[in-house]
């Protein structure tokens, strides 16, 4: 199959930037397959009913034992963002998704929330432009929209389900950021033989410098101090 074609943004109007590439594949399906794959890189929350394709080239099977065989070329563009479909949504994904978007909209930043569930959580995610704001120093602001979210989602369920909300991807960049600082400060206390507390983190964030080195064998960890100042410690492992 060849290398997929350029996707790029087709600037139809000033109001709205659409999106459209072209794929080719051994087939239509697989060509369409392929398209909705492209237009994913970035777009990621693409619902596949927001699609329209334009069938280019139907493709050939070729003369004798295939040769002369002709891919299937594919045009997909997004549609418009008035005219895509919403998909229905289980009522605990739908709460989180028109609570998150409306805190959103009234925070003036322009961007599409994305919801969905399981028996044990509910998660959130936000695409757009820049979401530095939304997102805050340390992931402070998208936080404290979590911690509210997961009050408005579990309201007085008795069983209550972990609540996600993500923007763009920025918990795992900062799960990564935080476990590369855990190793470092292993390094620095076998190097000194001494206790190193980190700054002060969020809850979700000490928990990620303890699952990540829970198993460690050299060093254990602990937390310690009040909210909002509280502080995971890395020390040498007592034998």
């Amino acid at each position: 199959m060849e290398e997929p074609d350029d996707l790029q943004p087709v600037d139809e109007d000033e109001e709205e930037t659409e999106f459209a590439t072209i794929a080719t594949g051994g087939s239509v399906e697989e060509a369409k397959r392929t398209a909705l794959e492209q237009l994913r890189k970035i777009v990621p929350y693409v619902n596949p009913a927001d699609v329209e394709y334009l069938v280019v080239d139907e493709g050939s099977r070729g003369g004798f034992f295939g040769r002369g065989k002709a891919e299937a070329r594919v045009e997909a563009r997004l549609r418009p963002s008035e005219e895509r479909v919403e998909a229905d949504l289980p009522p605990g994904a739908e709460k989180l998704r028109e609570f998150i978007q409306n805190v959103v909209g009234l925070m003036g930043v322009e961007a599409h929330v994305s919801a969905s569930e399981t028996p044990e959580s509910v998660s959130a995610e936000i695409s757009g432009d820049d979401l530095g704001l939304l997102i805050g120093r340390h992931g402070a602001t998208i936080d404290a929209l979590q911690y509210i979210a997961a009050i408005v989602v579990n309201g007085d369920r008795r069983e209550r389900r972990q609540v996600v909300v993500d923007a763009e991807g920025y918990r795992e960049r900062r799960a990564a950021a935080l476990s590369a600082l855990a190793d470092r400060t292993v390094q620095k206390v076998l190097r000194d033989a001494r206790s190193v507390t980190l700054k002060p983190m969020s809850a979700a964030e000490r928990k990620v410098i303890h699952l990540h080195l829970k198993d460690h064998p050299d060093v254990e960890t602990v937390s310690e101090g009040n909210e909002p100042f509280r502080a995971v410690v890395v020390s040498p492992r007592r034998g």
